[in-house]
């Protein structure tokens, strides 16, 4: 868990987002940073997570890779890992958003081979 704590803080420095997590697909944690109640958020985001997987599916585009969600206070990019496992990133509004995609995508990659999230 100390290799999975020390990417996803390497991605916060990097990306300058505020705080991550990942999750599994039944909503349960695995681990976060820089959140509260990071358990309600997980069941939440897993909530969003396979509502838009089903409806890519159902509309025949292909399993979901990465969702974006823009506020007016910041935004969330979620980012598949492996199997059924994301990664979930918050940053502010006017972070650098191609950045923060790239990144995402990347570190989901990097975490795909943890054997703990395979």
């Amino acid at each position: 868990m100390n290799e999975i704590t020390t990417t996803l803080n390497d991605f916060l420095v990097s990306t300058k987002s505020t705080a991550t997590l990942i999750l599994n697909g039944k909503g349960k944690l695995i681990t976060s940073l820089n959140l509260d109640y990071g358990d309600s958020i997980a069941a939440m985001s897993a909530t969003i997570l396979s509502m838009s997987e089903k409806f890519l599916l159902d509309l025949e585009k292909g399993s979901l890779k990465q969702l974006y969600l823009k506020s007016a206070e910041g935004v969330i990019v979620g980012n598949k890992i492996s199997g059924s496992n994301f990664i979930v990133a918050f940053s502010r509004e006017g972070s650098n958003l191609a950045l923060l995609m790239r990144s995402t995508e990347e570190v989901s990659a990097e975490l795909s081979k943890n054997s703990l999230l395979k």
